[in-house]
């Protein structure tokens, strides 16, 4: 019984196994390898994405579009590929099949973000533009601005100059204020930033832009230059990612101003001499006879403050992942880039942190940021003082402590002093900022959420500004008195901004009727304190603190009124948007905005908007064009944005001490000191105010593969703030401080702006890219007898103070003209000489520049001037133009082809002029190459005029003799690209490896004689004004982009 029971058990145990490898058997018969071939509109798509589904398991199509996976018969295969839908496709036991993929017609239904909310790109009826990730990171830089321009039409950016570390000057649609900011605001996921995040370009995922009013009056007061939306990079499920992108380049400037040499200097002022004096000239030149020992240097000092081959880095790493419920995202940056000229470099070090969690009704999504700068500043006009530095002059040593001058020339060892001290000037800047956010969403039903949204901002700064102590002796070994004092200054700054915002938006679908309403209350809050000391004569150039300098202490604060600078806004905003079947859309809202920046009676102000759309192209009497033309939609706006981006306490009185009065009897006067009122109160300052009408239209053909958008838009500034000269008797201040600030003003900005993009799928893909802005500005008004008013600091070089300005505001023209004497030649001729001499008081001489009579006399009476009167000076001052391009254009594009890519980005900008400083500058000192061949008896033809001096009329910064064409078409970007065959990678857990090349600003074309045509700056004031700034560099990388 026990032998049958065990002969049993024996047979069971053989029938389990017999079964376990019948059914491995079974499973391995159903594992089968997949072959075929993927196309997508009649062509082989190489390196589409295929995924089993639910596994890790997959593969990419090469070249030819063919493939081949090992799978379960009964599974799932997943096809991705840009530009064209994804394909799920079931095996079924099919050991082969060829996919065919459509074209990704819904890529108008990709998300926008619009403020306070999201909207499919089809659905959206403002002016909204969008860059992606993808385009920033081509630029080798930190700043924004730079990454953007040319990107979005609309969107103006200039470079402030090529400094490390700089901004651009961003504008979008024209200058939103004149005494305030037009700037534009920026927000980082949901929260609003006192001006650049200083985020690195790997953070972002993509920004989107608010150009028109309708769209950026949901921020009421602080949308009035325009939004710009930035959404930092968010975690998705699934496996750790990692991304690694690194790059080292080098930089150098490519242009300059042309100098003499010291053979062709000492003819120049020969030359000049002779011509003052009335004289010929033949072979012998009197000043190498007289001194020789002038012709022992040859000296530039452009060759040794310019730093050539200077390096830029970046590195940048970058994780993501999660799980159902909880993902994150981590990515760090260092940006390192030394100067191309000396003592100037810019190094800054970014981390942020994203996670968003999600569990019920709720989800919650926070952020944080911290970043660490350190800015080193290039001496103040470097440029200019090389420019004028006699080139027989010795060469500098910048390690020298002293100097020993070999002549008996004091003045101009004088010039080697001051020269030698601004190589050892430093200027550092430190700066720590810190930002987080928090918002939380709860899911009050299906229709309705909560969100409660918080942000903070911190910046905290120091700057040491290091005048060293320096020593010339003359040739006896005596010291050479110096007019430059050493000294130290401290200056330390601390920002905060904080943001509350509850909202509640409600969204739901009735039938074919869609509606979302959203409510919101916002509060934010910026404080600001700031404070510098300083102290003159260092004791030694090692102790560099506010005690190692000995005398005249001198401290000063942030304002007038206050130490710290407080102020806030309130505001409560409601908004409806609603579609029919998505082919009719509104979109109405209004905010109520408050700000501490006005007095009682105006802090509050109201801001509509409302706008509309019409798809078309979803109509049924489309169907037949659909085929050809897939997409259009026609849009309109109106809206209303207040701004209060001015200067505090702008509407408050100003007095201000130790000023000097003379008191006492005739015979006995004497200086006290007093106080002076400055400015008086005025608490009927209230909102600057912006009027927009935008229409617009969006087309897309053959199935979107063609996108053409077009917006054209006018906008009324209302109500600008501007200051109002007032007359002397008033006994307030004096010169430009004799004004009160007023809203006098109105300003015009129309346009329009065209973007055509176009993308082909394939063996060779490609993808193309053209914007197109052009804006007009106009000032409308000005007040009273004020419709011209000259802008501090516009002076192109030194001269006569508030006689030399040259930008202006001024009724019927656009803001920061430039108001010039126009010229007229060169006086080559007795003729013109004794025609001209009376309007001069007979000052001219031949080879002077003739000025021009402006017609400022009407003499038929019927209004229009139509004769000069006879006098040449300041009044005689024209409209010539101004530093703002008539029109830009930018010009993306980028194709891959097998594992290799290229991409480049143009940007070009019209009719901007620029006043050549640097050359004015150079002509006045005696240095520049064009005086070679200035006016002289023997070279009558020349359009050059004699050197006379660097003070004569010849060489005012108030003429058009410095007016250039600021016209210029660059490559911003080019790189070029390999990839690793990924088939090779994936074998060791690596999904991308992409070495590549790149340049950044290799060629400009351009008319302009000076470094550079493009001259932001960074005020109306400035705008167009070349006085040797720092020149825009170009760069050369190479790159290594890894992910896992």
């Amino acid at each position: 019984m026990k032998c049958n029971l065990l002969v049993g058990s024996r047979h069971k145990t053989l029938l389990t196994i017999l079964f376990f490898v019948i059914s491995l058997s079974l499973v391995q018969a159903q594992t089968t390898t997949v072959t075929g071939n993927v196309t997508g509109e009649g062509q082989a798509l190489p390196g589409v994405s295929i995924l089993v589904k639910g596994t890790a398991t997959g593969t990419v199509t090469d070249f030819d579009g063919n493939f081949e996976i090992k799978t379960d018969s009964k599974s799932v295969l997943i096809f991705t590929y840009i530009g064209y839908l994804a394909e799920e496709v079931p095996v079924n036991g099919k050991s082969t099949m060829n996919v065919i993929m459509q074209p990704d017609v819904a890529a108008l239904d990709e998300v926008v973000v619009v403020g306070y909310g999201t909207q499919k790109r089809k659905e959206v009826t403002g002016a909204v533009g969008q860059v992606k990730n993808e385009a920033l990171v081509l630029s080798a830089t930190a700043d924004l601005g730079t990454a953007l321009q040319g990107q979005v039409a609309g969107v103006n950016v200039q470079a402030s100059d090529g400094a490390p570390g700089s901004e651009s000057n961003i504008t979008i649609r024209g200058i939103s204020s004149i005494l305030g900011s037009s700037s534009p605001l920026y927000v980082v996921d949901g929260i609003p930033f006192n001006g650049d995040p200083k985020l690195s370009m790997n953070e972002i995922e993509t920004i989107d832009v608010l150009k028109d009013a309708a769209s950026a009056a949901i921020y009421g007061t602080r949308g009035a230059g325009g939004v710009i939306l930035i959404t930092t990079k968010k975690g998705k499920e699934g496996i750790m990612k990692m991304n690694f992108d690194t790059y080292y380049g080098i930089q150098m400037i490519t242009s300059g101003v042309p100098l003499l040499e010291t053979e062709d200097f000492l003819y120049v002022k020969h030359l000049s001499g002779a011509v003052l004096n009335g004289t010929t000239f033949g072979n012998t030149w009197t000043p190498i006879v007289q001194g020789p020992h002038q012709l022992t240097n040859n000296t530039n000092l452009t060759d040794i403050i310019e730093n050539d081959f200077a390096p830029i880095q970046n590195h940048s790493v970058g994780i993501s992942g999660g799980k159902e419920g909880l993902t994150y995202s981590v990515n760090a940056t260092i940006f390192d880039q030394e100067g191309t000229i000396i003592n100037s470099g810019y190094n800054r070090f970014n981390v942020r942190a994203n996670t968003q969690y999600k569990k019920g009704k709720w989800s919650v999504n926070t952020g944080m940021g911290f970043g660490i700068e350190q800015h080193e500043f290039a001496p103040w006009q470097f440029l200019l003082d090389a420019y004028r530095y006699n080139p027989y002059s010795q060469m500098l040593d910048p390690d020298v402590e002293t100097i020993q001058h070999p002549g008996p020339d004091n003045v101009d060892a004088q010039n080697l002093s001051n020269n030698l001290v601004k190589f050892k000037q430093r200027d550092n800047r430190n700066t720590e900022n810190f930002n987080a956010n928090i918002t939380a969403n709860y899911k009050i039903d299906k229709n309705l959420t909560y969100t409660i949204r918080g942000g903070l901002s911190y910046n905290n700064n120091t700057r040491i500004k290091i005048n060293p102590l320096f020593k010339t002796y003359d040739e006896d070994g005596e010291l050479i008195p110096s007019n430059n004092r050493s000294g130290v200054r401290n200056e330390s700054g601390r920002s905060q901004r904080s943001t509350i915002e509850n909202i509640l938006n409600y969204k739901r679908r009735f039938g074919r009727h869609n509606i979302q309403v959203t409510a919101a209350y916002s509060a934010e809050k910026y404080e600001n304190a700031w404070f510098f000391a300083e102290k003159k004569d260092l004791v030694n150039n090692d102790i560099t603190v506010l005690n190692g300098a000995l005398n005249d202490p001198v401290v000063g604060s942030g304002t007038n009124f206050s130490q710290n600078v407080s102020r806030g806004t309130l505001g409560l905003l409601g908004r409806i948007q609603y579609n029919y079947k998505g082919k009719y859309l509104v979109s109405a809202s209004a905010r109520r905005d408050g700000s501490s920046r006005f007095s009682k009676k105006y802090r509050y102000n109201t801001f509509p908007s409302l706008s509309v759309g019409w798809n078309v192209s979803d109509e049924n009497f489309w169907k037949f064009l659909k085929p050809t033309v897939s997409l259009f939609k026609l849009r309109a706006s109106h809206g209303t944005v207040g701004n209060d981006n001015f200067l505090d306490y702008s509407n408050a009185a100003v007095i201000v001490n130790n000023r000097d009065y003379i008191f006492g009897p005739e015979e006995d006067d004497r200086l006290v000191q007093g106080a002076i009122q400055e400015a008086f109160a005025n608490e009927n300052i209230k909102w600057e105010t912006s009027v927009s009408d935008n229409i617009g239209f969006d087309l897309g053909f053959f199935s979107n593969k063609l996108n053409v958008s077009a917006d054209f838009y006018n906008t009324k500034k209302e109500d600008l703030l501007l200051g109002v000269i007032l007359p002397p008797s008033v006994g307030v201040g004096t010169g430009n401080n004799s004004n009160v600030i007023l809203n006098v003003g109105d300003m015009v900005n129309k346009g329009m702006e065209w973007t055509v993009n176009y993308k082909q799928a394939g063996t060779f893909s490609w993808n193309a890219g053209l914007t197109f802005t052009k804006n007009v500005n106009e000032i409308t008004k000005m007040s009273g007898s004020n419709k011209i008013q000259y802008l501090d600091n516009s002076e192109v070089v030194q001269g006569v103070p508030n006689e030399d300005l040259v930008s202006v505001l001024a009724e019927g023209y656009e803001a920061g003209s430039f108001f010039l004497i126009k010229t007229d030649g060169i006086i080559d001729t007795q003729e013109k000489l004794d025609a001209y001499n009376p309007l001069v008081g007979g000052n001219a001489n031949l080879g002077d520049l003739r000025y021009v009579d402006a017609l400022t006399v009407d003499t038929d009476g019927d209004g229009v001037p139509d004769a000069g009167d006879g006098i040449i000076d300041l009044n005689d001052r024209q409209y010539a133009g101004s530093g703002s391009p008539e029109f830009e254009m930018g010009f993306n594009f980028g194709a891959n082809y097998k594992d290799f890519d290229i991409s480049m980005q143009w940007y070009a900008s019209f009719g901007a002029e620029v006043m050549n400083g640097s050359k004015a500058y150079s002509y006045k000192a005696g240095t520049h190459r064009d005086l070679l061949y200035q006016w002289s008896p023997q070279n009558t033809t020349s359009a050059i005029p004699t050197n006379r001096g660097r003070d004569h009329e010849n060489f005012r910064g108030y003429t058009d003799f410095w007016l250039e064409d600021g016209t210029f078409a660059r490559l911003r970007n080019i790189a070029i690209g390999y990839s690793l065959p990924k088939d090779m990678l994936e074998k060791n857990g690596i999904s991308k490896v992409r070495l590549y090349v790149s340049a950044q600003n290799p060629i400009t074309i351009t008319k302009y004689t000076g470094f550079d045509p493009e001259v932001g700056n960074n005020s109306l004031a400035t705008r167009g004004l070349d006085r040797g700034n720092y020149p825009i560099s170009s760069s050369f990388r190479f790159g290594v982009q890894l992910a896992f």
